[in-house]
Formats: C-alpha cells, sequence, structure tokens
C-alpha cells in the first residue's frame, strides 16, 4: 500500500492522547495517532467479519471445544 502523508493540524485532548500513548507504548505523539487510527480501522474489519461469519451461520455458533457425552 502507497503510503502519502499530509501535514495537518488538530485540536486534540492531551489526557486521551497520553492514555492512548501509555496503552499503545509509542513514543511520539504521530506515533500514537498512526497507531491508534491502524488499530481502529482493523478494528472496523473484524467487527465486519465476524457479522459475516454470525449471518453465514443464522446466529447458530456451538463451542466446538465443548465435550460431548
Amino acid at each position: 500500500m502507497k503510503q502519502s502523508f499530509l501535514r495537518k493540524n488538530y485540536r486534540l485532548d492531551v489526557a486521551k492522547l497520553r492514555r492512548a500513548q501509555k496503552c499503545l507504548r509509542t513514543k511520539t505523539e504521530t506515533e500514537t495517532i498512526h497507531r491508534a487510527l491502524d488499530l481502529a480501522a482493523d478494528e472496523a474489519e473484524l467487527a465486519k467479519a465476524l457479522k459475516e461469519l454470525l449471518d453465514k451461520g443464522r446466529g447458530h455458533i456451538a463451542d466446538a471445544s465443548a465435550s460431548q457425552s
């Protein structure tokens, strides 16, 4: 994927930024924002995949690891 960078100015909640930085273990604010955006996009893709799985199973998903007698 080709990366393109654009300089932007935003007003950010510093407490949220610091909290994200601590959770993501990032060193810079820019790295924190990049990782947080990646995480949000990945989470959206995961939610979509899970919804598709549930739709295919029509909501009937059984625990395959449950012991059968």
